[in-house]
């Protein structure tokens, strides 16, 4: 989705702030009493964004541990498989 964990992290939180904000304002409830619904509100905004943000860090982690395993691995000039060394240049 994102590739930077920041903007993930500020796109979901901002989503789910405004869709809070624009329910509560439906509401019409008195600007009185409105921070006893936006305290709690924005505190589990906040857990619930962490939550989502945690998960969508899963898939992403999964989805390029499976592209990795896709592609094939071509060993550097500098490796040396046990197969070469084991090839009889042993002195006895």
């Amino acid at each position: 989705m994102f590739k930077s964990p920041l903007f993930r992290r500020v796109g979901i939180y901002l989503v789910l702030s405004t869709a809070a904000v624009t329910v509560v304002n439906q509401l019409e409830i008195e600007q009185q009493s409105a921070y006893q619904i936006y305290i709690p509100m924005f505190i589990g905004i906040y857990v619930i964004s962490r939550w989502l943000d945690s998960r969508f860090n899963q898939a992403s982690q999964q989805q390029q541990a499976t592209q990795s395993t896709r592609q094939p691995h071509h060993p550097q000039p500098t490796e040396v498989l046990d197969s070469e060394v084991n090839q009889g240049f042993c002195c006895r």
